[in-house]
């Protein structure tokens, strides 16, 4: 009752008894109530979970700081002093989310054929798929962010029953979750036919189901308790969930069903690497808006998403107040509102005018003034904050971006963007890009299971400082050498840098990166990370990328070093909290330990007064 109850607060699509005359036998009749209790596991997310994506996700990393009108409990988080009453530690709201797909799931059996013949087995089983992905997503959302948590796949259907529920670990909670997917993944749809053009984004297709799928075999794979057997299983694995991924956008774009997609993609890196991606400018060597970036975040369900979490255009749908209180729209007075801003690390100094040799440079994510990401992501601003210009900005003037050959000019003032007040942007959970660099990043990893060092002889291409080294996307299965898995995922990072990159395609210097400059495992490790980095800013991804880094090396030497920016003026207790593994999940929430007697405490946040200084 309780379950039904929600739904009916929090969607308008399902028209419910009240409370007190609803009997479960009563409302699971026909296809119809299967398919809006679904819908309501996907409106269940779009409001504090979208806000707990970015707190977990982006307030942690080394990303963002304090905007000027940031609440108490993110302004705590930002200066590393996060204790278990902070209203951050709650995941009540994944919670309620997941006990929802329990329930469609337990259900759905009971109303197909015969009790409803218009729901048969494979209507039964696609729901089951998409609820199946929902709480899949939500409790890898929970295990990457508090490590051990309660696992729970019964139904509860009132107030009743006692889930007091001892937590499992981590790495058993990710074995069930990909065990779940992987029966299920085959059962979802291709596409909804009733959707309107490309908003198959916005539910768990088939492809989403692969993405996901993709991204838990990489953070499974990357542990350092793992035997290299294992690791390369769960490695091979990811590239294998990617393939899939990557295969089916290729052929979604050789058909163009709608006739559009030709018109919008990047020819040269898709004619040079094979991979589909739309292009930022369409007329070469001509000044353009920032194409992908328009369409890919403020209007959202591109055909590069794979799954995201959309709002409706309607003045009565809910809207996307998450993002846009986190990084800046107006709110109902008119006034910008800003919880978060760039931080100042990601770009300390101006790019030196015209610069376009490509460096990874230790004082600057971006280092060439040609990368149109260093424009839409945030504003530099010498003289104080950054504000964040991802997902709540719309271009709407080519000039800013330049012509050809330059796009960046440090302090110059933006004219050329509206501010998304309307709210209706969605949250990007994957896209292609994303999985893209899974796959790199576990080709990676893989090649340095096999070979550390990589000696690249007599090189026998047409030019040996070209960036283009292949022209035929290649599946994983093909690659077995350590030489080729690291070649591919160098092909696949220049092809993600080079989109964002237009004048690096019709200029062949050093504004792209060169193969033969990486020689070794360390060197691309570094190289994958800097492009994720660039390309996921502020879409809640980078914490996570360090804290999966960290789980595979076994230590938080890396995690220390790129949250120096933002925590190494912080107190002594933080800086030693800093070298403990359990430093990277967050606390269980005070109500949390009170109500549930198995919960215990994560170490690294007992009371500072407790803590031993060595």
């Amino acid at each position: 009752m309780l379950f039904l109850a929600g739904t009916a607060l929090i969607s308008c699509d399902l028209d419910l008894l009240p409370l007190d005359s609803v009997v479960v036998e009563n409302y699971w009749k026909e296809k119809d109530d299967v398919e809006n209790a679904l819908r309501s596991c996907y409106v269940g997310m779009l409001d504090d979970c979208i806000s707990k994506m970015i707190t977990w996700g982006e307030v942690r990393s080394d990303n963002v700081d304090s905007g000027q009108d940031v609440p108490q409990n993110i302004l705590q988080m930002n200066k590393g002093n996060l204790k278990q009453t902070n209203p951050a530690c709650n995941w009540s709201s994944f919670y309620t989310v997941i006990n929802r797909c329990n329930v469609v799931i337990d259900q759905a059996e009971k109303v197909k054929d015969p009790v409803d013949p218009n729901f048969t087995e494979s209507d039964c089983r696609a729901v089951q798929a998409e609820a199946r992905g929902i709480r899949a997503l939500c409790y890898f959302y929970l295990i990457r962010t508090f490590k051990d948590v309660p696992y729970v796949i019964e139904p509860s259907y009132d107030d009743s029953q006692e889930f007091v529920v001892p937590p499992s670990s981590h790495e058993e909670v990710l074995d069930k979750l990909i065990a779940d997917i992987e029966e299920c993944k085959d059962w979802a749809m291709n596409k909804f036919p009733d959707e309107e053009s490309r908003k198959n984004s916005g539910r768990f297709t088939r492809s989403a189901l692969y993405s996901l799928l993709a991204d838990m075999y990489l953070w499974r794979a990357s542990d350092a308790n793992l035997s290299v057997g294992q690791q390369q299983e769960f490695y091979r694995k990811a590239i294998d969930c990617a393939d899939y991924v990557i295969s089916y956008k290729i052929n979604q774009y050789k058909v163009d069903e709608n006739g559009d997609l030709n018109s919008m993609m990047d020819t040269y890196v898709y004619g040079n690497y094979g991979y589909p991606l739309i292009a930022e400018r369409r007329v070469s060597g001509s000044a353009s808006l920032p194409i992908a970036y328009n369409l890919i975040f403020p209007q959202g369900n591109s055909y590069e998403s794979l799954f995201e979490l959309s709002f409706g255009q309607r003045i009565a749908d809910p809207k996307n107040t998450a993002v846009g209180y986190m990084y800046g729209a107006l709110n109902t007075k008119g006034d910008r509102v800003q919880y978060l801003v760039a931080n100042n690390s990601l770009m300390t100094t101006a790019i030196e005018s015209n610069k376009k040799d490509y460096k990874d440079d230790a004082n600057n994510l971006f280092s060439v003034t040609t990368d149109y990401r260093s424009l839409t992501s945030f504003r530099y601003n010498e003289s104080g904050a950054y504000p964040i210009l991802k997902y709540v900005t719309r271009f709407t003037s080519s000039g800013q971006f330049g012509n050809a050959t330059t796009s960046w000019s440090a302090g110059k003032t933006i004219q050329t963007f509206t501010l998304n007040n309307e709210l209706t942007m969605g949250w990007i959970i994957y896209r292609l890009t994303d999985i893209m660099l899974i796959r790199a990043e576990a080709e990676i990893q893989l090649a340095g299971l096999l070979q550390k060092n990589v000696d690249w002889g007599t090189w026998t291409a047409s030019d040996p400082e070209n960036h283009v080294i292949s022209t035929q996307y290649k599946k994983g299965s093909e690659l077995s050498t350590a030489e080729e898995l690291y070649m591919d995922a160098f092909n696949i990072i220049c092809a993600v840098y080079l989109r964002s990159n237009p004048y690096a395609q019709t200029i062949q210097t050093s504004s792209c990166p060169k193969l033969t400059s990486f020689t070794s495992y360390s060197n691309f490790v570094d190289l994958c990370e800097n492009e994720r980095h660039r390309e996921f800013l502020f879409e809640g991804k980078r914490y996570y990328d360090l804290v999966r880094r960290a789980r595979r090396e076994g230590n938080t030497s890396h995690f220390r070093q790129a949250l120096s920016s933002k925590f190494g003026s912080a107190s002594n207790a933080v800086t030693i909290k800093m070298g403990m593994m359990d430093f990277m999940y967050m606390p269980y929430l005070e109500r949390e330990l009170d109500l549930n007697p198995d919960l215990h405490q994560n170490p690294a946040y007992i009371l500072d007064e407790d803590i031993v200084k060595n």
